[in-house]
């Protein structure tokens, strides 16, 4: 089978996702913790709830990816994909989630004991090692049944996209309303497992698959389409946008503080409509920067180790700024806002551009090609 044509842009699609979802965890002391009314906490939030479309987005482009590469079992290689998965996502996220643990033993002064050992494997189990590391719990979810979405859906989502993109949106909507609104807190056994896990199970996520998966297939359709449609499919965006981020803002007047900000992550059903518009928008722009911008093209590369390492840079970075600079540095300044994400995206891709000049780099950032400071040489994979 000849290997289809390369999606480009899919590169700076990964880097703008990539640094939203650091400047979520580099903005969420500023949302919550900042002095209440204070510019930063404005500011804070905006950034915190801006990109929230990251993840959505980076589960759109996986979907996007198996299902442009794998549309029939015959061009599903079952050993060959788990063994790729296994050795380039797997073990370097069994090493991460060992060094989150050490981190965070360390930093808490907490004695390594056989039973918080018992604890690492089950944090290893279900994503649990640190709040990032969930998102491989879930992609791996996904691999597992993708021989049966190929086999059962993939024929379907060529001939009939549009009733698979609506039944996968209800689907998931349904879910995630439930999960937001209505699931009961007190709930025991079976339903009490799914009220406690929900939120990181493909039922949560399989529309965002799922639609990625019917881009990937209707790819240029899909392109020729957004470029038609761009002006009508930019004013949504916008309008989505105001409505999304202005629900926070809402909510924090009414109730007169930050009581429930924390209802306000990535797992809300607004999310769903929010990403759909980014994405689309995210495809339109960054098909303008190909052959550009370099530098975020190599961010998009080294994506995958960027994701694992930002939540210890950034950590390091806090603690150290606001530990030696505590009157220059804290949550409630405004120009600490710049300071720590500015830092965070500066110093987590240097961290990561060294990691990925070493022959042994799919250990921690998976299957990347050897960077070369100066030069990115792409013939150069593992």
């Amino acid at each position: 089978m000849a290997r289809r044509e390369e999606i480009k842009e899919l590169y700076y699609i990964r880097a703008i996702a990539a640094i939203g979802i650091l400047i979520i965890h580099a903005s969420g002391g500023f949302a919550v913790y900042s002095q209440y009314g204070s510019k930063a906490m404005y500011l804070g939030i905006f950034l915190n709830q801006f990109f929230r479309f990251g993840s959505p987005i980076f589960m759109m482009v996986s979907g996007l990816v198996l299902f442009y590469n794998y549309r029939s079992k015959d061009e599903f290689d079952t050993k060959r994909f788990y063994k790729k998965k296994v050795k380039f996502i797997l073990v370097p996220y069994i090493i991460w989630s060992v060094i989150y643990f050490l981190h965070t033993s360390y930093i808490n002064e907490i004695p390594i004991t056989g039973r918080r050992l018992i604890g690492l494997g089950r944090g290893i189990l279900l994503g649990e090692s640190f709040s990032h590391l969930y998102f491989i719990f879930l992609i791996f979810q996904f691999y597992i049944v993708l021989p049966l979405l190929i086999k059962y859906l993939a024929k379907p989502m060529k001939e009939r996209p549009f009733m698979v993109f609506s039944l996968s949106f209800l689907f998931q909507c349904i879910v995630l309303i439930y999960g937001y609104y209505l699931k009961n807190p007190n709930a025991t056994g079976i339903i009490g497992i799914f009220n406690l896990y929900y939120w990181k199970t493909l039922f949560s996520w399989c529309f965002y698959f799922i639609a990625g998966g019917l881009i990937g297939i209707h790819y240029n359709e899909t392109v020729n389409y957004i470029e038609e449609n761009i002006s009508k499919i930019f004013l949504g965006y916008i309008i989505v946008t105001g409505l999304y981020i202005g629900q926070v803002y809402i909510n924090i007047w009414v109730n007169d503080g930050r009581h429930f900000y924390d209802r306000f992550g990535s797992i809300r059903p607004q999310t769903m409509i929010y990403a759909i518009f980014s994405m689309l928008v995210l495809i339109w722009l960054t098909r303008k920067m190909v052959g550009k911008y370099n530098r975020l093209r190599n961010f998009g590369t080294y994506s995958f180790g960027v994701y694992f390492s930002h939540p210890l840079v950034l950590e390091i970075l806090k603690r150290n700024l606001m530990g030696y600079l505590p009157n220059h540095i804290g949550f409630s300044r405004l120009s600490s806002i710049a300071i720590i994400c500015g830092l965070g995206l500066v110093l987590t891709f240097i961290f990561v551009l060294l990691i990925g000049t070493s022959e042994n780099r799919w250990i921690l950032i998976g299957k990347v090609p050897k960077y070369k400071f100066g030069k990115l040489r792409k013939e150069e994979y593992v």
